[in-house]
């Protein structure tokens, strides 16, 4: 198994463009942009931990609160199919938290919880609706202990309608179905398929982070907190915005299309050493011909460009393309038709890791082995996001199960005798038979 954890790149010639000016695992040496904002996070499983993640990459104190009885699941996914016995699941989705530990249901527990909402400035969870209700932890409740609170709401279906009112659950692969991107995902033979990631669940993410955001820029106008809801079935819609309003326009369904009904400038051609390159250029009447003439079959591209449209004629120029990329491996044509003309590789995920692209941009990135206190670092996907001044870090792992929970109440106002006070009459639940 390649080694990808000296904090290099995979060439070994240079350091994560994340970690340039802060190195894994130490403090950054300039303010990060999202310092001294504080998130207490009630989120598990992916679209609310992710959302939280992005947050903490840019400093926030992402403070995670789990109940003695019901950490996080995605502490023990993954667990069994990672060689080195960390989690991918959970150290991803939650480094550079802290995490504490309480016990909601217990009237200390909301007293602690309520105490630390009032120097919070966002409260995130991804509960289903009606549970924080039930917990007496309403909105109204919390901005009256503080009325600069921001309260972020990802649910499953939105916070509003009649799944709302029925509490309806949801995960990732529900909301593709329901949020039509199984519609066009598959091929006729296939039938409908979900997309390989969890996509739901990471656009979610995305969009309840830019939230989240939005709404503490306003507050920076107003003074005044507000409530975020964003949901898994609603970033589905965003992320097909287009589709769905041509469709309600009345452009005609795509739904799902085989690969011999592609349009030859937009579809996937087998090579000769089995992999697959994909050709992807609009406005192909500035290139088409050239690239036919490259490709060695003029005559594909005379007369009208190829359109986006089922046609017997791009059929028979896709077909003939086929024929021709089966001569030579996907690497000789890359180096033939690279970077005059709109195609790339399609890549595995081991590929991607040592692509010197990814590890140049930040996109690909090293975070603290937790297991290591001396240094070792280990890979992952890095912030999406590069700020020229003030860029992310990652610094820290994912904590343990209530790792940080006396930490936190300290710094919160709250003394060591009332914090062993708290222990004695159940605040943190029984910890005995838990483990980090």
């Amino acid at each position: 198994m390649t080694n990808y954890s000296n904090g290099k790149s995979p060439n070994g010639s240079h350091e994560s463009a994340v970690n340039q000016s802060s190195p894994v695992g130490s403090e950054s040496s300039y303010r990060l942009p999202l310092a001294g904002v504080r998130v207490l996070d009630m989120s598990v499983f992916q679209q609310g931990t992710y959302a939280s993640a992005m947050l903490a990459d840019m400093g926030a104190d992402v403070v995670k609160i789990e109940g003695p009885k019901s950490p996080d699941p995605g502490r023990a996914s993954g667990i069994g199919n990672a060689p080195n016995g960390l989690s991918p699941y959970f150290q991803h989705l939650n480094r550079n938290k802290r995490a504490i530990c309480l016990d909601l249901k217990h009237e200390q527990g909301r007293t602690v919880f309520l105490k630390l909402i009032e120097t919070a400035d966002i409260f995130h969870n991804n509960m289903r609706p009606g549970v924080l209700d039930r917990l007496g932890l309403t909105y109204d409740v919390l901005r009256d202990r503080n009325p600069k609170i921001i309260v972020s709401n990802a649910t499953g279906w939105g916070n509003e309608g009649p799944d709302a009112k029925a509490q309806m659950g949801s995960m990732d692969i529900l909301a593709q179905a329901r949020g039509g991107i199984m519609s066009v995902n598959g091929t006729p033979e296939s039938g409908p398929l979900p997309v390989g990631v969890p996509f739901a669940d990471h656009t979610g993410a995305i969009i309840s982070a830019f939230g989240m955001m939005t709404a503490l820029w306003e507050r920076e106008q107003s003074g005044e907190g507000q409530v975020v809801d964003t949901s898994l079935y609603g970033s589905q819609l965003c992320i097909q915005g287009l589709n769905i309003t041509s469709a309600m326009w009345g452009v005609p369904l795509r739904g799902l299309t085989s690969d011999e009904d592609r349009a030859p400038h937009w579809s996937r051609y087998l090579c000769k050493d089995g992999e697959y390159l994909l050709v992807g250029g609009g406005q192909p009447a500035k290139w088409w011909s050239e690239f036919c003439e490259v490709m060695g079959a003029p005559e594909l591209g005379e007369g009208d460009a190829p359109e986006h449209l089922r046609s017997e004629t791009n059929k028979v120029r896709r077909a003939r393309l086929q024929e021709i990329f089966l001569t030579r491996s996907r690497d000789e044509w890359l180096s033939v038709l690279q970077p005059r003309f709109f195609v790339q590789p399609i890549a595995n995920y081991l590929e991607i890791a040592e692509d010197e692209q990814s590890w140049e941009n930040g996109y690909l990135t090293n975070m603290p082995d937790p297991r290591d206190p001396e240094g070792s670092v280990l890979p992952t996907v890095g912030p999406p996001v590069r700020l020229s001044r003030t860029p992310a870090s990652l610094r820290a792992p994912a904590p343990e199960f209530g790792q940080h929970t006396e930490e936190v109440l300290l710094e919160s106002g709250f003394n060591w005798n009332q914090i062993s006070d708290l222990r004695e009459a159940g605040a943190f639940g029984d910890l005995s038979d838990v483990s980090g």
